[in-house]
């Protein structure tokens, strides 16, 4: 396949191969280790992640298989990120009418900005502290990867902003539905308080469907609501960092020119059906592996030099979150 394409786009290409070779065994381990039981629970986009930084810290990758690695990191996480507007309408936004419309725009315009503030004055770096309310407030790893299209921060930097959100975000898969129980929530209390306050799609989509098919609904049409709010929240980071950006393609980046105009197409119901199903199948594939190039290029000495006011950051993120959430599933259903 690589013989047929132009000799210039063979060369360039070359030099990828090492790398996005292990990539691709690394996503792959991380598909078929999320069948075990314990890790179903958890993402293949988390679990290959993780599969990269143990492999890196236990022997790190030769340096032929850098650029690939750095590619998959960069470039395919843009194509992932590009790729979920795909799955997404304007519709979904309005779901629950005007109420849910507006608890989506207040988790999201509430926790980012404050969270941040949070960060900052826990002392943790800008550009790590900006991923983590992103990551927080709209839809974990992937507003991560599309945050990260405009601030560019470094690998390991990006790691532990996917690792903090993780972990709290995995424990509210199981506290959310614990605690409707508790609290005497109705299923779609219950839903849309799991798809107001997770981070992650599979997370949100887990705890509400825990509560059953109404449950489950809800919670996938709060998600995907925060899922929408991706766009503006980059094209507002772009705005932010266009001075830092000039010389780099300053403004709102391709990837997300792409995504907004999938959103559109697919409210409009002119994508393809067979194209949505392919796109819903390789937008997950695209993000673990390039989470995987993340992990592999993450060393753990980094990780400990950046400190525990991250993790104390997300946890924070978190808990204003799950605040709002319960408190507008309340209000709505």
């Amino acid at each position: 396949m690589i013989a047929t394409l132009p000799l210039a786009t063979r060369k360039s290409l070359i030099p990828l191969l090492p790398g996005l070779v292990l990539v691709a065994g690394v996503t792959a381990l991380a598909f078929v280790l999320r069948l075990l039981p314990g890790l179903n629970a958890l993402s293949p986009v988390i679990v290959a992640i993780l599969l990269g930084m143990a492999l890196s810290n236990l022997r790190a990758p030769a340096e032929a298989a850098q650029p690939g690695i750095a590619f998959a990191g960069k470039g395919l996480m843009r194509a992932a990120v590009a790729l979920l507007g795909a799955q997404i309408t304007l519709g979904d936004l309005g779901a629950f009418g005007i109420g849910g419309g507006l608890a989506v725009l207040a988790a999201v315009a509430i926790t980012l900005p404050v969270s941040h503030a949070v960060g900052r004055r826990l002392g943790v770096a800008p550009d790590l502290s900006l991923l983590i309310a992103t990551g927080s407030a709209v839809c974990g790893a992937s507003a991560i990867a599309g945050a990260n299209g405009v601030i560019r921060a470094r690998d390991e930097v990006v790691s532990y902003a996917v690792a903090t959100i993780t972990l709290w975000g995995t424990i509210g898969l199981f506290a959310v539905p614990l605690a409707s129980g508790l609290l005497g929530l109705t299923p779609v209390q219950s839903g849309l308080w799991a798809g107001l306050s997770l981070h992650e799609v599979a997370q949100a989509v887990g705890a509400g469907f825990a509560g059953g098919e109404v449950s489950g609904q809800a919670a996938l049409a709060m998600k995907l609501g925060r899922v929408l709010m991706l766009a503006g929240v980059v094209a507002v980071l772009a705005r932010g960092h266009r001075g830092e950006a000039r010389g780099q393609g300053a403004g709102v980046p391709g990837f997300l020119w792409v995504f907004m105009a999938l959103v559109v197409l697919n409210t409009l119901g002119m994508l393809a059906e067979p194209l949505r199903m392919a796109s819903a199948q390789i937008t997950p594939v695209l993000l673990a592996a390039a989470l995987a190039g993340l992990g592999l290029n993450t060393r753990f000495a980094r990780l400990r030099a950046l400190g525990l006011a991250p993790l104390v950051q997300s946890g924070a993120a978190f808990a204003m979150i799950a605040a709002l959430g319960l408190g507008a599933a309340l209000w709505i259903g």
